[in-house]
């Protein structure tokens, strides 16, 4: 234990030296012949650790130099715009990339927003997207400035109407029966007054069209009444008021 504890104090004493080069191993190991075999392990351990590192210390201003590099390089990268990442590369499969991928994503609009279109058209009263039905017919109409084809297409609205109305009462939607009785009469009003747009003058045009409408009219009156005798009382009052607002329209016609 002695020993152990005279040596760990030579090794103490001894490391400055040997670090800064005042001294080497043998210079040591000759103060201290009875230790030689116990000393001499421990030196040159500590004399491996400093050429080691001497070898990985970085050279002198090594940190400034790196970052002025980096702030140079960083300099020189300049941000690239879209058309600029889209030619960077000029790889067969990289502009078949380019090409077909905004080609995927118009198709891909195109069919959920024709899905869309194909959903809201036959939505009924009730359904998220018969507000958007609306809104397409009445953009629709609204783009149709010849009388003749705005009459036909209130009656066709018009008939879309009654079958909605009846789709309502068979799902027991009888709550909602008031606005499409709503919806029902103004497009009967408006089938009245774009016919009363077409030229009187052009009575060949104009008494065809008040005939089909009357024809269309005196159809949703029939209807309604079959779909009166078959449905539950709760119904009967709702019903009576969209044949009422029918034969009002077939009044309108005399």
């Amino acid at each position: 234990m002695k020993s152990e504890r005279r040596i760990r104090q030579i090794v103490e004493l001894s490391t400055p030296a040997l670090v800064s080069g005042e001294e080497s191993i043998e210079s040591i190991l000759e103060k201290y012949p009875q230790y030689t075999d116990k000393l001499r392990p421990q030196l040159e351990a500590i004399q491996w650790l400093v050429n080691t590192k001497a070898i990985f210390e970085p050279r002198k201003n090594f940190i400034s130099s790196t970052r002025k590099v980096m702030e140079e390089r960083f300099l020189s990268i300049q941000p690239r715009n879209f058309w600029q990442r889209i030619f960077s590369r000029h790889t067969p499969q990289r502009w078949v990339f380019n090409l077909t991928t905004p080609i995927l994503v118009i198709l891909l609009l195109v069919m959920i927003f024709n899905s869309l279109v194909l959903t809201a058209r036959f939505s009924i009263p009730g359904d998220p997207l018969y507000s958007t039905k609306l809104l397409m017919e009445d953009i629709r109409l609204g783009f149709t400035l010849n009388p003749l084809e705005k009459a036909n297409l209130c009656m066709e609205y018009s008939r879309h109407r009654t079958t909605e109305f009846v789709e309502l009462v068979i799902d027991g939607n009888y709550e909602l029966l008031p606005a499409a009785t709503n919806r029902l009469e103004a497009d009967i009003i408006a089938s009245l007054h774009a016919i009363s747009d077409i030229p009187l003058t052009d009575n060949a045009v104009q008494q065809p069209k008040t005939a089909q409408l009357r024809q269309t009219l005196t159809n949703e009156v029939l209807m309604l009444r079959i779909l009166e005798q078959s449905s539950p009382p709760m119904a009967y009052a709702e019903i009576e008021i969209a044949i009422h607002v029918a034969q009002a329209g077939l009044l309108a016609l005399h």
